[in-house]
């Protein structure tokens, strides 16, 4: 017979909990504070513990702690009421195999516990997770309740800790960045984070910025320059919008990985490469190595530990804790005072599909509450109406006769976009124009609106 302890102090639950269990065929000890609990978990040799994190007396964590410091036997699964990134990176790190929310739902609890028991056959002890969290790491940076969200922080605690490559993916805005950075405060917090967006420089610079160059390694290199992954060190390199990396770049990109060594443009000194790498891309590299647009052995070089984002419209009971975390902060940035939030919008928020993600919400928030009046969120409905694409039709001139060259060549531009995904790479080279040429030309015809107006075309 499987033995389950629970260890809360709300009585009803644990009552409740102790009367299904019995009735699943589990034999079942019960405690409401955790020195009582750790006594049953000592006499008991329970097979699973059900651990309330907060408990009068020693909290949850604490006693999950001296458990695993005694090797009391058991998988544990923590439960509380309160939505908490840093509790539950803490439960993961000190060998909890799973984090729950109240109220329970039992048949969510019911997959889990087959889970955990079909493991524990397949061997004797669960192999348990040991990634410090740092002390100088800040509370409540990645917010939601969604099991999506939770499934990203686990990741993040799964793999903080271990020095692997991490690709993260997912759509513009929805936090690629903030999750690099995450793990960068528990891999190494004393050490430097560097970020590189990889559409946003120049290809011919690209390499220069990337390794750094040597004095006359081509015109205009008049000292040498520290690239952006020895600046680096023992820390952080972030490569984001790594779709957007030329070929002849990766290939040099994977010597590195290769090798944990390169040189400087011009050089031929080897340098060490000594810190983490940390990957982002909304595109899909897997797709991009069919058709021959990234590097196949790159692209599983890459592909260690992969952490996917799932966009708003996919976790939307992260909407009301992000909505919330945005107006505390803007409420002190732009000096206001709004509480409150009527429930229409509440409603208007969660049934939007957010194209744009966090991102879009965060901006959207902003926009509100510079127009709000009072201490209410006044949101305009216009605002979250469903848009159309740009690149699903490009927009016709009202003219539908002769054509001036500017018209047929903007809506040749936005075709050539269309087609490539807005990947300004690929379209240059249809074009026969640099990206500073195609960036002129964006911005002189007004394009960037039809840009900004699609997620899936937007740049992290």
């Amino acid at each position: 017979m499987k033995k389950i302890l629970l260890i809360d102090d709300e009585i009803s639950l644990v009552r409740t909990l102790e009367l299904y269990f019995r009735g699943k065929g589990y034999s079942v000890s019960a405690a409401f504070e955790a020195r009582e609990g750790l006594q049953l978990w000592r006499e008991t040799e329970p097979d699973i513990v059900l651990l309330d994190v907060q408990l009068p007396g020693m909290d949850g964590t604490k006693a999950l702690a001296t458990a695993k410091d005694e090797d009391l036997c058991g998988d544990v699964v923590m439960i509380t009421a309160f939505q908490d990134m840093e509790a539950t990176l803490s439960a993961i790190q000190r060998g909890a195999v799973d984090y729950l929310y109240k109220p329970l739902d039992l048949d969510s609890l019911d997959v889990l516990l087959e889970k955990i028991l079909a493991r524990r056959k397949e061997r004797e002890k669960i192999e348990r997770l040991s990634h410090v969290v740092s002390e100088c790491f800040k509370p409540n940076q990645i917010i939601g309740r969604s099991q999506a969200t939770l499934e990203v922080i686990k990741d993040i605690a799964r793999v903080a800790g271990a020095p692997v490559t991490v690709l993260i993916d997912g759509e513009t805005g929805t936090g690629k960045e903030l999750v690099a950075r995450t793990i960068h405060q528990q891999w190494a917090p004393g050490e430097p984070f560097v970020a590189i967006n990889c559409a946003a420089i120049v290809s011919n610079l690209l390499e220069s910025e990337l390794f750094g160059h040597e004095r006359g390694a081509f015109t205009g290199a008049v000292q040498r320059k520290l690239g952006k992954m020895e600046i680096a060190g023992s820390g952080s390199v972030f490569l984001d919008e790594m779709g957007e990396l030329p070929l002849e770049i990766q290939a040099k990109f994977l010597r590195v990985l290769q090798e944990k060594q390169f040189q400087r443009v011009g050089g031929l000194k080897d340098i060490p490469f000594n810190a983490r790498l940390l990957v982002a891309t909304n595109r899909d590299l897997e797709s991009m190595c069919r058709t021959g647009g990234f590097r196949e052995d790159l692209y599983f070089r890459l592909k260690v530990f992969e952490i996917h984002i799932r966009p708003l419209r996919e976790r939307t009971e992260d909407i009301m804790p992000l909505a919330e975390n945005f107006i505390s902060r803007m409420n002190r940035e732009l000096n206001r005072n709004v509480t409150r939030i009527p429930l229409e919008y509440l409603k208007a928020l969660e049934n939007y599909d957010w194209p744009g993600n966090v991102r879009e919400l965060e901006n959207m928030l902003r926009r509100a509450m510079i127009l709000s009046r009072s201490d209410v969120l006044e949101i305009d409905q216009c605002w979250l109406e469903p848009r159309q694409s740009p690149f699903s039709k490009a927009p016709e001139p009202e003219d539908r006769g002769l054509k001036s060259l500017n018209d047929m060549e903007k809506e040749h531009i936005l075709k050539i976009l269309r087609y490539t995904g807005g990947n300004y790479g690929e379209t240059c080279k249809i074009l026969g124009v640099s990206r500073p040429t195609l960036r002129k030309k964006i911005n002189d015809y007004g394009l960037k609106e039809y840009l900004e107006a699609d997620s899936a075309y937007q740049k992290d």
